[in-house]
């Protein structure tokens, strides 16, 4: 009779943990990060009798979450590598609509000028002419400095975003290195048994953490999460969480990059290219890619349009038969000394022709006997030869359009950043006020096209409605001024197509994760979420099973009344 009560009471039991679980499963539906947890039976070890062995009924072994640790590796690397390409999306659908909205765009601006100079060109001597196209040069300047400082705002944006994101970052390895020591506390005070509160909310921590920044976890144990950037950087090593930091560049100040403090609390800087996937390495490689690309692009552009421009003013006459000056003002190139450098060398940049400067910037090293140019643009490495020319003797550096002369003594391993266009436009201006001052008019020549001179032999002057050099201003419009490669519009056009195209890709590409994204997701929640359809009928099942366990008892409860009754 004992052993009829006993197994129907583990049977209640179990049906009882059972029904437990379901309810819980039912309750935490909605909860993100929840996995679907079961209830493991096994039959009881049976008893040997006369008649052979009798069951003993039923033991409950643990409450088991449902996880599949493939499918959830799977979903992370396509949930990082969603986050990046989103956040990337994201920042380069702001540039492409600046410059291709119609107020903004400097294409019109550009068209705008040169169309007033055409006028110019027609009625050279007169005021109001020469009025509106200074009032035009200012309206392209203003809008140089208008884009310029849009991508300058997004450039320092993106260091505030990269400081929170780091922030973010150290809040998750923190709470992950946290729920690592809790783990192990309670599953050594209860036999090794699953937390799988705990399990659950690690595990979210890191699908948080993956979407910031792109990790690999490995496991320990069996127990414990490792977690380690992409690049190999430990961020959670069992109980123990490093923390990142976003630090001032050594070889550029005005930007924040990413290092981790080691062992001695020092900061190691970590390499920006190694730093893939999340919305950190969205950012990242947005920075280095496109952002840097659209302002050197647009900085060549001003530079080659403005110097060529001074170059043919001054080769022509104002209205008062002086020769011309410079008509633009505009920044110079910049070499920026690395922090960590050991000697005293300065780099003093220069531009010996614009049309030669590229829309990059250059890291420069010595390396103890020469300098090792690598231009940033296209990775491409070059050694630069050292000139020495001049009285008293003065060594330089020359490539692509910029000269640079050094000055101090390098030390080996000093590194250095060349910056050829970033100032430009900061600094640009118009430098003519009056418009007499147009240098439109050129000299008389002869029927040879030879220069007519006067009794000092000095050029004559065209007279005030000359035309000749205003028409070589006007002529810059098509010239391949920019890069030895492309005309003014053309540059800009360029810019403007390849920013377009690289969002267009980007945009399609960000669908397509997101659609990874969502398959995974479903094929996820298959094996770890909660289906109230499939709880329901786990309910009314166990339900069953406790009511027939409980009828167990009442026929043994039965029968030994039957006996008691036969004694009496």
């Amino acid at each position: 009779m004992s052993n009829l009560i006993n197994t129907a009471m583990s049977g209640l039991k179990g049906a009882q943990i059972a029904l437990s679980t379901v309810s819980n499963n039912i309750s935490n539906q909605a909860v993100t990060g929840y996995s679907r947890q079961n209830a493991i039976l096994e039959q009881a070890i049976s008893s040997s009798t006369s008649a052979g062995y009798i069951g003993n009924g039923v033991n409950v072994v643990s409450i088991n979450r449902q996880y599949n640790e493939f499918i959830t590796n799977q979903l992370r690397a396509s949930q990082t590598t969603s986050s990046s390409v989103s956040t990337y999306y994201e920042q380069i659908s702001k540039i492409d609509n600046l410059l291709a909205s119609s107020t903004t765009s400097l294409s019109s601006t550009i068209q705008g000028f040169f169309s007033n100079l055409q006028n110019l060109t027609s009625n050279a001597g007169d005021s109001s002419t020469r009025q509106t196209v200074l009032g035009k040069a200012e309206g392209l300047v203003n809008q140089f400095k208008v884009t310029d400082k849009y991508l300058r705002d997004m450039d320092s944006g993106l260091n505030t975003q990269i400081q929170s994101t780091v922030g973010q970052i150290n809040t998750y390895t923190d709470q992950i290195s946290s729920l690592n020591n809790e783990i192990m506390k309670l599953m050594g005070a209860n036999s090794g048994t699953m937390p799988n509160d705990l399990l659950d909310q690690r595990d979210l921590l890191v699908d948080q953490l993956n979407k910031l920044v792109g990790v690999d976890v490995t496991v320990q144990d069996g127990i414990v999460y490792n977690v380690a950037l992409k690049n190999g950087t430990n961020l959670v090593q069992a109980g123990t969480s490093n923390q990142l930091v976003a630090v001032n560049s050594s070889s550029d100040p005005s930007r924040l990059t990413i290092g981790y403090k080691d062992q001695t609390n020092d900061v190691v800087t970590l390499n920006e290219s190694t730093l893939t996937g999340g919305s950190l390495g969205g950012l990242l490689s947005f920075r280095s890619e496109t952002l840097d690309e659209a302002r050197g692009q647009l900085g060549q552009l001003a530079l080659a349009f403005a110097d060529a421009f001074n170059a043919q003013h001054q080769q022509g006459y104002d209205r008062n038969g002086v020769k011309g000056g410079d008509f633009f003002s505009f920044g110079k190139a910049v070499v920026l000394n690395d922090s960590k450098n050991g000697g005293n060398a300065v780099l003093t940049p220069s531009y010996t022709d614009t049309k030669d400067v590229q829309a990059t910037n250059y890291a420069i090293k010595y390396d103890g006997a020469n300098w090792q140019v690598t231009r940033l643009s296209d990775n491409s490495k070059f050694t630069a030869a050292v000139t020495t020319a001049g009285t008293p003797p003065e060594s330089s550096l020359s490539f692509d359009g910029v000269k640079m002369t050094i000055t101090g003594t390098p030390a080996t391993n000093d590194n250095f950043l060349l910056k050829p266009v970033n100032d430009v436009i900061i600094d640009m201006a118009v430098a003519v006020s009056d418009p007499n001052k147009i240098a439109a008019a050129s000299t008389k020549v002869d029927e040879n096209g030879a220069p007519v001179l006067d009794v000092n032999g000095d050029p004559v002057f065209g007279g005030v409605s000359d035309n000749t050099n205003a028409k070589a201003l006007l002529a810059l419009q098509n010239e391949k001024i920019v890069g030895g490669k492309a005309s003014v519009s053309g540059a800009y056009a360029s810019l403007v197509g390849s920013i377009g195209n690289q969002a267009s890709t980007l945009k399609i590409n960000n669908t397509s994760q997101q659609n990874v994204v969502k398959q995974l997701t479903a094929e996820q929640q298959s094996v770890s979420g909660v289906n109230l359809d499939e709880e329901y009928g786990d309910l009314m099942r166990f339900q069953q099973y406790y009511m027939a366990n409980a009828q167990v008892i009442k026929t043994a409860q039965s029968i030994f009344d039957a006996l008691l009754a036969a004694r009496s």
